[in-house]
């Protein structure tokens, strides 16, 4: 029997942080924790998840095995408990339950057949930045009623995002002693998608730190943390494929 205890919290986040690309996710469930990967429809924006079995309450899984959910029906469960409650999820055969105080609550499993999981691509980029996501966040907020594309440059000495129409311009500059980490050889710059930007950052803490790697027109590479009251941290990565101008 598959059996599990995690916060609210920590279940909140991961649905939600998977809800910004996709509404059906494929988790693959072992004895040491748990995976998975969703990519949107339009293979534009990926969302990678480890969930370590130390990040629950109780982990009692016997054998690895794939579980489908629909993403939607979770949330609407989720809505039944407040961030400070511990939910039970049990494996019933082609259902799964979850338990929040005397409420019980079950849902059918997807069809795994039916739910494509993706492969992680390799990628790697030496150069990357590393500060607190409010600062980030701020940025893309400033230009979202400029353009639909932010344009990412980073030098030895700065990072910025900046985001140009017709008539408006938006930037964004952190200078070297404003940022958590930075290790960039040669001035880098690629534009990406606004949008997926933005519907990624909602689903982090503000005081959340966020490491961006990329290179010129290659993808974007965001690795960050999730949970707040667990001995180990959800660890993420998010991959964003370029917007390349003309």
């Amino acid at each position: 029997m598959t059996r599990m205890n995690i916060s609210v919290k920590n279940l909140k986040d991961v649905v939600e942080m998977l809800n910004t690309v996709v509404t059906e996710s494929k988790f693959k469930i072992t004895p040491s924790g748990i995976t998975v990967n969703a990519v949107d429809p339009a293979h534009v924006a990926m969302v990678s998840l480890e969930i370590p079995k130390n990040v629950f309450a109780e982990y009692d899984v016997e054998a690895e095995e794939e579980i489908s959910l629909d993403l939607e029906k979770v949330k609407s469960i989720l809505k039944l408990a407040s961030s400070n409650d511990s939910m039970v999820i049990v494996k019933d055969r082609e259902k799964l339950k979850f338990e929040i105080g005397n409420i019980i609550k079950s849902i059918s499993l997807l069809d795994n057949n039916q739910i494509t999981t993706p492969r992680v691509p390799q990628i790697v980029a030496e150069d990357y930045v590393v500060m607190i996501k409010g600062e980030f966040e701020r940025g893309l907020r400033a230009a979202e009623d400029v353009s639909d594309a932010i344009r990412l440059t980073m030098t030895p000495d700065n990072f910025s995002a900046r985001s140009m129409s017709d008539a408006d311009e938006s930037e964004m500059i952190l200078q070297k002693d404003m940022l958590k980490e930075i290790q960039c050889h040669e001035t880098i710059k690629s534009s990406y998608p606004l949008e997926y930007l933005l519907k990624f950052m909602r689903s982090i803490s503000p005081s959340e730190e966020i490491k961006l790697s990329f290179k010129s027109d290659y993808p974007l590479t965001i690795e960050f943390n999730l949970g707040t009251d667990s001995p180990e941290r959800i660890k993420g990565r998010f991959l964003l494929a370029p917007r390349m101008e003309s």
